[in-house]
């Protein structure tokens, strides 16, 4: 071996970029597993989010019991035998007595529904009763509206008393007095009602407006051919 300190002082500087490198691959090789864990974490499926009013409170995403009763709060779904709700909101709902005080129900499906100066969107239900209320669809055997407004019903019987709606269809329908609706289709109707629209008004309405539709589309489909060239 030389004793001469330009070769030794090479050597040593040589060394360097050795020993730089297998520390940046260890550095490495101990950020990868911290990395892969990260990846995997955000992968991992992610429980669903609850459910938040505008004032910030937090609601359970989903309810399941036998028997639910809610007051001053809400969820987005629930499920139960019995749904008791009071001074809240439920996204959708699912049982077969359902009862709103004060509150509302974007969809109710249940054997009965009873609403009392509350609201629902959709209420599918045998029977249906909306007392100081509103029912933006209401579908089922019987439904009855007692001072308050729905802007549909299908149902076999209606009854509405001080109250309005904009269509009824149904098979029998009764009106009490101070009680109104846009639309009547029903095969038998008992009481004094003011319409706008009765069965023969709306049928006459239905098939004018078929004909406009249909002359209108079979003026965009003239107007939509290409002349024939000469």
């Amino acid at each position: 071996m030389s004793d001469d300190p330009q070769a030794s002082g090479t050597k040593k500087a040589g060394d360097r970029p050795a020993r730089r490198s297998t520390r940046k691959a260890a550095e490495h090789a101990e950020a990868a597993p911290a990395t892969g864990r990260r990846h995997a974490a955000e992968a991992a499926p992610q429980p669903a989010a609850p459910a938040t009013s505008p004032a910030g409170e937090v609601f359970p995403a989903r309810v399941e019991a036998k028997n639910v009763t809610i007051t001053q709060g809400g969820a987005a779904e629930v499920e139960a035998d019995t749904i008791t709700l009071t001074q809240g909101g439920i996204g959708a709902a699912s049982a077969e007595d359902i009862t709103v005080t004060m509150g509302g129900i974007a969809r109710a499906q249940a054997d009965d529904i009873a609403v009392r100066m509350g609201a629902i969107g959709v209420a599918r239900g045998e029977r249906v009763s909306v007392e100081l209320g509103a029912v933006g669809l209401a579908v089922g055997g019987g439904v009855a509206i007692r001072q308050g407004f729905t802007r549909a019903v299908l149902a076999r019987d209606v009854r509405i008393e001080q109250g309005g709606a904009q269509t009824v269809i149904a098979a029998n329908a009764t009106f009490g007095p101070r009680s109104g609706a846009f639309m009547v289709l029903a095969r038998r109707v008992e009481g004094e009602v003011r319409t706008v629209l009765d069965w023969r008004g709306a049928l006459a309405f239905g098939a004018a407006f078929g004909l406009l539709v249909g002359l209108t589309a079979r003026g965009a489909a003239r107007s939509g051919r290409r002349p024939k060239k000469g």
